[in-house]
């Protein structure tokens, strides 16, 4: 999981292509710019890409993968809306 601000860029590049050719079954960034999660999973190691690619705004549950039966609320990793920027 990687918490993206001004890394989005090189997150959703760079970093998920490495994961991807490593294997690595599913990748979370949070979106703080956008205030949504991005899930990534199925990765095609041979193209170095994840196939399943979704965003996940507050309210919507995520499955983890690797814990079947397990979820949360995207809420619980993004910041507050209180707390969002241009707040005075």
């Amino acid at each position: 999981m990687e918490i993206a601000d001004c890394s989005l860029k090189q997150d959703r590049l760079s970093k998920a292509r490495i994961y991807a050719a490593a294997g690595i079954p599913e990748y979370w960034i949070v979106n703080l710019s956008d205030e949504v999660v991005e899930v990534m999973r199925d990765p095609d190691q041979a193209a170095a890409l994840y196939r399943d690619v979704r965003s996940a705004a507050r309210g919507k549950r995520l499955e983890l993968v690797a814990l079947p039966g397990a979820a949360l609320d995207a809420s619980e990793l993004l910041p507050r809306a209180s707390s969002t920027r241009g707040s005075a």
